[in-house]
This record gives structure tokens, sequence and C-alpha cells, in this order.
């Protein structure tokens, strides 16, 4: 028996092999990997499918002028009172 091989059986397993060659490096680097890979994902979902308005800007202004309508005359004098930029006079 050869020196070389005296050596190879005196190693423990995973011992003398290159790193690339073992399994824990892969499942290391793969847990980050895998998470990066469903971050981009997540975001290619995001730009694609962009949240709609509820409501048009128009028809937001027609529903707040007749939610403004539908208010008692005191609640409207209450919150004029509070706010000095709009005056009745």
């Amino acid at each position: 028996m050869t020196n070389q091989q005296q050596q190879n059986r005196n190693l423990l397993p995973g011992e003398g092999v290159p790193w690339y060659r073992q399994f824990w490096p892969w499942f290391i680097i793969a847990l980050p990997a895998s998470a990066v890979i469903a971050g981009f994902f997540t975001l290619w979902l995001a730009i694609s499918h962009p949240d709609h308005l509820v409501v048009e800007d128009d028809e937001y202004r027609r529903l707040n002028s007749e939610l403004k309508a539908q208010l008692p005359v005191e609640e409207e004098k209450a919150d004029t009172a509070g706010n000095p930029e709009s005056k009745t006079d």
C-alpha cells in the first residue's frame, strides 16, 4: 500500500474533497438564493399587476360633494368654525 492510500484511509468523511463537491455549502447557498429569487418574483408580480383606484377622481369628487350635502347644518358649522381658512361672512 502506498503512502497516498494510507493518508486517504485516515481522512474523515468529507475531508480531501473540494468544497463544491460537498452537500452543505450548496444547501447553505441555496437558502438565501431562493429568498433572492422569491424577492425578484414578488417585484415582477407587483410591477406587472398594479393596484387600481377604487374610484376615479371625478367620481370621488362627486361622492365627496354628495356626502357633504348630506351633513346636518350643525355639523357643517362646527367643521367650518375649526377651520380658519373657510370664513362665512
